[in-house]
Formats: structure tokens, sequence, C-alpha cells
């Protein structure tokens, strides 16, 4: 009777072990599987841009078979990278990457960001060519030419970025069901200017109209409220898919690009 509850025993103990084992594997290959899907799509245009939605995640070793007039921005770990087609590509090659700054980027995607925009200027031979375009400094703040939906990380913070600051300006927020007018005023020299939530208060899909005095036309803002700040780039290109707010997904795009290069691969 002693052997047999010996043997009952030491069955148990196996079973637990192997039941270990077991959940072990399998949460080892859930792991895996979440690891390998480290890329995702953040643009796509072309004949392929059904098959490559934004927002597509694609697992490490994945293969891209692209057509003429095919391009797709792919989010990784090393930064962006731009395929072309028409070819094969594999996100399992290493790509010839340079990394954008990390400090930079989590200035530009907390809710921070830069006291001041600054114009860049390209000297050559001792000759200083004409102010670059400015760019938004920082993923939250509204710039005043764009519409569409806006992604807001915190209402409490929200500011109105204008690209042209070399003179004073001002700026109508109109909200179209009352028709309501709030005016705001920028200074001379500065690009930023809080946004009057007293006056217009910021509530998830609120609508204004912004008409400024020195844009071409007035824009129209959906404001779609986030739950918290995303914390990465992969949080933050997640959540502007998700809601649509395109201006912005299009704005991380360009500050990545303007960060990282990567070399075409062959197909």
């Amino acid at each position: 009777m002693r052997s047999v509850e010996c043997k009952t025993a030491t069955s148990k103990m196996l079973a637990r072990n192997f039941g270990k084992a077991a959940l072990g594997a399998i949460l080892l290959v859930g792991v895996s599987g979440a690891a390998l899907a480290q890329n995702m799509v953040v643009r796509s245009t072309g004949p392929s841009a059904k098959s490559y939605p934004a927002g597509k995640k694609l697992a490490n070793n994945a293969k891209l078979t692209l057509k003429k007039l095919d391009r797709v921005t792919v989010l990784g770990k090393g930064g962006t990278r731009v395929l072309k087609g028409p070819g094969t590509f594999s996100l399992g090659q290493t790509a010839r990457t340079k990394s954008s700054s990390t400090t930079r980027l989590a200035s530009f995607i907390n809710n921070r960001g830069s006291s001041r925009a600054r114009t860049g200027a390209v000297r050559s031979a001792g000759v200083t060519a004409a102010p670059a375009s400015p760019k938004n400094p920082n993923l939250w703040y509204l710039d005043v030419t764009k519409g569409g939906k806006f992604c807001v990380a915190n209402a409490k913070t929200l500011v109105l970025w204008r690209p042209d600051y070399t003179g004073s300006a001002t700026a109508s927020i109109v909200e179209p069901g009352n028709g309501a007018v709030t005016e705001v005023a920028w200074r001379k020299g500065n690009p930023l200017k809080s946004w009057p939530k007293a006056e217009a208060p910021i509530t998830d899909g609120a609508n204004y109209r912004l008409i400024g005095s020195n844009v071409e036309k007035s824009v129209e803002i959906n404001f779609v409220m986030l739950s918290e700040a995303p914390q990465n780039l992969d949080e933050a290109a997640t959540v502007l898919i998700a809601n649509g707010c395109q201006s912005q997904l299009d704005l991380l795009v360009e500050t990545l690009d303007t960060g990282s290069s990567a070399s075409q691969e062959e197909g």
C-alpha cells in the first residue's frame, strides 16, 4: 500500500512538473510570438497599399513583395525603413540605418517638447542659404495650418504652434455649433501659444475652426482625447493610426525620416 502511495505521489509530482514545463513552453511561445511582431507599417502608398495598411504589424522575418510605384514605410527598433517597389524585401536582413537621437525623439514624443521652434540654415562655401521651413518640434503641439482629427495627450497643456513666427499674428477659434469666437495672439518671434481652455473647452469629439491671420485658409479640428499619453514610438504610432490623427502621424514619420536613413533592399 505504501509503495502505491509512493508511486501515486511520484506520479502527481511528475504531473505537476510536466504541467509547469508545458505552461512554460506555452508562455515561451507566446513571448517569442510577441517578440517577432516588432515592426509596424506607418505609411503605405501604391497598388499594394491594401495589403500593407498603416498599423499592420510585421514579424522580424517577414517578406514584403511590392509592385511598381509601391512605397511602404516600416517603423522598427532601428528607426524607419522606406521600401520601394518593385521587388521583394526581407525585414530580417540588416539594413544600414542611422537611428534618430534617442533624446531628441523622447523630447518630441513626450508632452513637454521644446520651448521654442527654430529655423535651420544651410551653409555652403561660406554662403548662408535661405532658412529652412520650421518644423513642429512636438507631436502634441497643434499646428494651426493642419486640420482633421487631432489626438490630445493632455488637455491641460495643449499648445498652438505656428510655422511662421517672424512677426506678430492672431487666430480666431470658432465653435461651429454656436458661432462663439475666441481670439489668441502671438508676439513677434514666439511660435507657441497655450490653447484657451476656459473659453474653448477641450472634450472628446469637440470641433473648432481655426482662422489664422498669417494662414492661407482656415482649418477644422476634431479633438480625440487619449486616456493616457504614449510612452514610446510604437505606442505613439499605434494610437495615432487607430484614431485617425493623420497630420500627427505624418509629422511622426517625417521626423523619423529626417533622423534616420535606410538603404533600399534588393529583391
